[in-house]
């Protein structure tokens, strides 16, 4: 279970250059006055890869994106049991302080910096990453502890995104293990159904989509955006239109 950019060497040996590329040229998406975090979900939204990965508490939309692609093959549904204390909301230090990882270099290793926590938020490479979390929360204390930056977090967004109001969204953040090139891992008891405990698997994904259509579960529904409704609007005409001139 990782998010999009540890799918690739290439892309989590830049992601500090794709975020500023994004930022560069599409500055009006990604002003000054959102929080790294939040620059993170529109980006995550646009389909850069970041390390956030989707999750809803919504069961049907995730059965419906456990059937979305790839029709031929097995698909899954995780079910996740996050203890409320991994459960943060977009404002949290938290959140400032595992999002902003994604800025440091990729040769950021928590293994070259010291332990105590009075030295470590001495040190340079610290004080770098301090300064790019209070771009965001200029009061934001010197007191980070190092298993923080291990941490992977549930956090709860703002609704300001129609998509993740739609789809009962919020987003599991990544930090690192030890070296950035590495992802940290989800603790193995959240995961109460998937993977390697009782597993949930779909395999006729076309007909659990049409039946999850007459449940109000469709793309149409779960992404409002123009571009979505279009493709969906024409799709369902499409559809129409072969069952009219299909013979029996």
């Amino acid at each position: 279970i990782r998010p999009s950019i540890y799918r690739h060497r290439s892309l989590i040996s830049n992601e500090s250059s794709l975020i500023q590329e994004a930022i560069i040229r599409c500055p009006a998406d990604l002003p000054d006055s959102c929080t790294f975090f939040e620059k993170l979900v529109r980006l995550q939204h646009y389909g850069l890869p970041t390390r956030l990965l989707d999750v809803t508490s919504n069961a049907l939309a995730a059965l419906y994106f456990a059937c979305r692609e790839k029709e031929r093959t097995i698909g899954e549904v995780l079910v996740l049991d996050i203890p409320k204390e991994h459960v943060k909301y977009y404002d949290s230090d938290t959140v400032a302080l595992i999002a902003n990882v994604a800025r440091r270099p990729y040769s950021f290793d928590l293994n070259a910096l010291p332990r105590p926590k009075e030295v470590l938020n001495k040190d340079p490479e610290i004080g770098r990453l301090l300064y790019d979390i209070r771009e965001d929360k200029p009061a934001f204390r010197p007191l980070i502890e190092i298993d923080d930056l291990r941490r992977v977090v549930c956090v709860r967004a703002k609704l300001d995104n129609a998509r993740i109001a739609r789809q009962d969204g919020a987003f599991l953040l990544f930090g690192i293990r030890d070296k950035k090139v590495r992802c940290a891992s989800i603790p193995k008891d959240w995961i109460i159904c998937g993977n390697d405990s009782k597993r949930i698997t779909l395999s006729n994904k076309r007909r659990i989509k049409t039946e999850l259509e007459q449940f109000g579960i469709s793309e149409q529904t779960l992404f409002p955006e123009l571009d979505y409704q279009t493709k969906s609007i024409v799709e369902r005409f499409k559809g129409r239109y072969r069952r009219r001139t299909t013979k029996p």
